[in-house]
């Protein structure tokens, strides 16, 4: 996840590929009367055997995605590049990193020694990089120098503000390493110390803070959209902080919404994007806490194979980095604003293209909840992985490769690959 104001923009993409048009396939509707936030339990998942050729499908394409981090780490901050051109890196980025070494170290691309040398120069480079006001990570550094950079895309002395989101993954990838690597734990309690709670979490709740690269004007806001909450306040909790329970709960300050016949939760009154990457997130690393949770993961995954149903269009959406210009990354939501499966940019400007088919969904959905379905996205998607790297998918209406491998894709599908060998979530003993 990319922070949700003023945030960079991939200005270095490799070409421009040409974008697909598809309609955005609504059939959204709300559910009139009282919300009842128990959704109906979803149709049932047949059990997939993982096969030998399937898991070394997933060994292949996360030790391509390790070799793609390995090749961008600058070795003087440990800190990955987002993509191969752009050296600029959010918290989640960070994150992502240190998922990407944990992994290769699990499933033993790396030696003990490699992997010691990798995390401890990451932690130390959090442990003295600048904060933000003094309260928290700055929303996006320099991988190069570690040095802050502001929202109009350059470095400085002044920063950006910071996204609670963003840093609730971190604080999730420092308690992993924490519980399953304690010698690390001295390093990681000492980054999150570096943090003032009480500015990042308000009455409990995920607080954003940006400043406008024009103006200057600095303004704080509610970080609430369902699933991101429900994973990043998981972090803050795993390390002592005092978060409001009701953002945990998956059913609290919802509304109900039908995508397709599929029965979905949105955030109510707050930002009501439902997104694939926060469940699939949730199902690989902590696992989901709560069969309410575990539901609307279900359903969420539903939503999309009822499209696909419905249209014939392979269906698996999420974020993304794209060569495609205007903006270069785009939000593919199964809901947002009043809209099923609607593509926008960072600013929420909705657009009808490029459409897309995403890699690291594929991978995730497939590993957390497989079925026939999920199988057939695999396959769909499998034209997008190049020995460079994995790019974020294929268009939907040519599946032809989007191209431009990243930091985010590599993690996600190497966390997905350790998951899908193992079969358990990552943090579980």
């Amino acid at each position: 996840m990319r922070s949700r104001k003023f945030p960079f923009v991939f200005s270095l993409m490799m070409g421009v590929v040409a974008g697909t048009s598809a309609c955005s396939n609504g059939g959204q509707q709300p559910v009139p009367g009282a919300v009842d936030t128990a959704p109906a339990p979803p149709p049932p998942i047949v059990p997939v055997v993982v096969t030998p050729q399937e898991r070394q499908l997933y060994l292949d394409a996360a030790r391509t995605s390790w070799n793609l981090v390995n090749r961008i780490t600058e070795p003087s901050t440990g800190l990955a590049r987002a993509h191969a051109k752009y050296s600029y890196v959010t918290l989640w980025d960070i994150a992502g990193a240190i998922a990407a070494n944990y992994t290769a170290h699990e499933l033993a691309f790396i030696d003990d020694a490699t992997y010691d040398a990798h995390i401890q120069r990451i932690l130390a480079t959090l442990s003295t990089v600048d904060l933000f006001d003094k309260k928290a990570f700055n929303r996006t550094y320099d991988a190069k120098t570690g040095r802050m950079v502001d929202n109009a895309n350059k470095i400085s002395n002044v920063g950006a503000g910071w996204s609670s989101v963003d840093i609730g993954r971190l604080l999730v990838w420092l308690r992993i390493i924490s519980v399953k690597q304690p010698k690390y734990t001295p390093l990681a309690t000492q980054v999150v110390r570096r943090l003032n709670m009480s500015e990042l979490l308000e009455d409990g709740n995920l607080r954003g803070f940006q400043v406008d690269p024009v103006t200057g004007k600095s303004s704080s806001f509610t970080e609430d959209e369902i699933g991101y909450q429900q994973y990043a306040l998981s972090g803050f909790s795993m390390w002592g902080a005092k978060v409001n329970p009701d953002g945990l709960d998956v059913r609290r300050n919802v509304a109900a919404i039908n995508v397709l016949g599929v029965r979905l939760l949105m955030s109510s009154p707050g930002n009501d994007r439902v997104m694939s990457e926060p469940f699939i997130m949730l199902g690989m690393e902590t696992g989901f806490r709560t069969a309410d949770i575990a539901r609307q993961a279900a359903q969420v995954l539903a939503a999309q194979t009822a499209r696909y149903q419905r249209t014939r269009i392979v269906t698996a959406v999420t974020e993304d980095a794209l060569p495609d210009p205007p903006y270069y990354f785009y939000y593919y939501s199964v809901y947002h604003r009043g809209k099923s499966f609607v593509v926008e940019s960072l600013d929420d400007k909705s657009v009808e293209r490029p459409r897309w088919v995403s890699s690291k969904a594929a991978f995730g959905w497939n590993a957390v909840l497989p079925s026939a379905y999920t199988q057939l996205v695999m396959r769909t998607v499998r034209p997008a992985g190049t020995p460079d790297g994995w790019g974020s998918g294929v268009y939907e209406d040519t599946l032809q490769p989007t191209v431009v491998p990243s930091l985010n894709t590599a993690a996600l599908i190497m966390e997905s690959a350790l998951y899908k060998t193992r079969g358990r979530p990552i943090l579980a003993n």
